[in-house]
């Protein structure tokens, strides 16, 4: 089940954060999801199988609403590999689509996520190395909407 996210889901957001840090997320950026969900928080789901919380992501649009952006996704390791994160993704590019002044789709992952992204249609714009930690590398990718 997909759900909103709401406030009182904060500890458990970053405690799946946090199972993904460091191999996917400097434990640095916790901050910034933080705020993120605070100013964005309305444009951010949950996703329960069996009323345990397997993960979350969200979207964000340019002030033109031009461009749409898939934002903080991650899995509890325990439900990564079981198609959530497609199921999450899909959800959210729908949502996206749903604004008609959008006319491009980013995201910003690194290395170890971008192909799963690539399967969705979003090609590899830049890349650039250790931008989000030593190791962790930006790739930059787009579609159209």
């Amino acid at each position: 089940m997909i759900r909103k996210y709401q406030a009182a889901d904060l500890p458990k957001v970053i405690e799946i954060f946090q199972q993904n840090t460091p191999k996917f997320f400097a434990l640095e950026e916790q901050s910034d999801l933080e705020q993120f969900l605070e100013t964005n928080g309305v444009n951010y789901w949950l996703i329960e199988q069996d009323g345990v919380i397997a993960g979350c992501g969200g979207i964000v649009f340019s002030e033109d609403q031009q461009i749409g952006r898939i934002a903080w996704d991650f899995f509890s390791p325990n439900f990564q590999g079981k198609g959530l994160g497609r199921q999450l993704t899909t959800f959210r590019l729908t949502e996206i689509r749903k604004n008609p002044s959008v006319q491009k789709i980013i995201v910003r992952t690194s290395q170890l996520a971008h192909s799963f992204y690539a399967k969705f249609g979003f090609e590899v714009e830049k890349i650039e190395e250790n931008y989000w930690a030593p190791g962790l590398h930006l790739y930059d990718m787009q579609m159209s909407a």
